[in-house]
């Protein structure tokens, strides 16, 4: 890669990241929370674990997903659920243990906050050929693989 190619992918990478920080603030219900980077990804792990599993996951399951340690995951969870976004949940089958899911709440951001940051993508595409597209995330596929 030279040079220019490297200056136009960091620019696009920027600009996209911009977009989509734009997006979120206009998503207004997610900025009245104060939510970090860090909550947000957090929140839509679970989201993606617990579609699967409805009754909830571990924080063990949890940390594992997103790579981070259990004292660093279990310090984001108590922020989320102090602030009505997620709910622990006692394990039927294991008194000990507690179960991790959005709360009621914390759906409901969520969708408001994907559904913006989906009218972006929307926006993005709209321009783009069938096959411009499919370039695109197909592309987009392979550089995330990578990373």
């Amino acid at each position: 890669m030279n040079k220019s190619d490297a200056a136009i992918l960091r620019n696009a990478v920027f600009r996209l990241r911009d977009a989509f920080r734009n997006a979120a603030e206009d998503a207004q219900d997610v900025m009245k929370f104060d939510i970090t980077v860090r909550e947000n990804q957090t929140m839509e792990m679970v989201y993606r674990l617990t579609a699967e599993k409805p009754e909830g996951i571990t924080l063990k399951e949890l940390a594992f997903a997103m790579k981070l340690s259990p004292a660093t995951l279990s310090e984001l969870v108590d922020k989320l659920v102090k602030k009505g976004l997620l709910q622990r949940i006692n394990n039927p089958n294991d008194r000990r243990a507690v179960m991790i899911t959005l709360s009621d709440l914390g759906q409901s951001l969520l969708n408001h906050f994907m559904k913006a940051v989906d009218d972006l993508c929307g926006t993005i595409l709209a321009d783009l050929s069938p096959a411009e597209q499919k370039a695109l995330l197909d592309g987009m596929v392979k550089v995330t693989g990578k990373l």
